[in-house]
């Protein structure tokens, strides 16, 4: 398998939009006002609508619309916002359908929303752990499987003896046959669309976490959060459990399988109530 030309598809890939970029950055300084995200935001039609269509959701609840952004963006707060703007901008990239992962129209898409979304609920047991930025990572983890589905779905006999006869977890079939894995070629997009290091490396590192930086609890959070997915069917496709299991992470964090028992109660909860904002259309 030819891996440069893995990457040189990497390399054309349009960057991500500027004013998503600016925005982020805006959003994660504590000294930043609503005018100064307005002033950015605010001539993408896109964003700006998706911003007033989730404030006046029935998961906010406001006793009445709200019809400005610079309204919407002071009721949301900068947290919120960022995750509103992230998965608005990144949606585009999960919508296809993938045969290589035998994933159908919108599976990746619900994979990486409920990993962001379990992410954060993971990373409230975690120290050290900045809540946007794990659902940052957990929403793009599996963001290289759009460019390795066509070369995955050529070659997956070769992958597919790898797991049912030897053994293998899929990504490391994946790097067996291919010479790369969705994680290493999805961190190579991170690293192109300048997203912070420690997001970057959650993506690398988000199916072996032993790898990456020692005690690294982003890239344990979106492990877990993605672990969890799995084990509930959420984007399962072909990759299906075919993956490796750590006791070690949770045993470093002091949790058990009653704590992961509450979380994923909780992400249906709250997954039940964003189901009519997260754009499945």
């Amino acid at each position: 398998m030819d891996i440069e030309s893995i990457l040189k598809d990497i390399e054309q890939l349009p960057p991500f939009p500027t004013v998503v970029t600016q925005a982020m950055a805006l959003l994660d300084s504590p000294d930043t006002s609503a005018m100064d995200v307005v002033k950015v935001v605010q001539y993408d039609q896109a964003i700006t609508a998706n911003v007033l269509k989730v404030c006046n959701s029935a998961y906010f609840g406001l006793p009445r619309k709200v019809g400005s952004l610079r309204e919407a963006v002071i009721r949301l707060g900068n947290q919120q916002l960022k995750e509103i703007i992230l998965t608005g901008t990144v949606v585009k990239y999960y919508k296809n359908a993938m045969d290589g992962y035998a994933l159908s129209k919108h599976d990746l898409w619900k994979h990486a929303i409920s990993t962001a979304i379990i992410s954060r609920l993971v990373s409230k047991k975690f120290k050290g752990v900045d809540e946007s930025s794990v659902f940052t990572a957990g929403l793009l983890h599996d963001v290289g499987k759009t460019i390795l589905d066509g070369v995955v779905d050529e070659y997956f006999s070769q992958m597919f003896a790898l797991v049912g006869e030897k053994g293998y977890s899929f990504t490391e079939a994946e790097q067996e046959v291919l010479g790369v894995d969705h994680a290493e070629v999805g961190a190579r997009m991170g690293e192109l669309w300048g997203f912070p290091k420690e997001i970057v490396r959650a993506i690398r590192y988000h199916h072996a976490p032993q790898e990456g930086a020692d005690s690294d609890p982003t890239t344990q959070a979106v492990y877990l959060a993605n672990i969890l997915c799995l084990m509930m069917g959420i984007g399962v496709g072909r990759q299906g459990l075919h993956v490796r299991g750590r006791d070690e992470v949770l045993k470093q964090h002091g949790m058990n399988n009653t704590d992961l028992q509450i979380i994923m109660a909780g992400f249906l909860d709250e997954y039940e109530k964003v189901q009519d904002i997260i754009m499945l259309g």
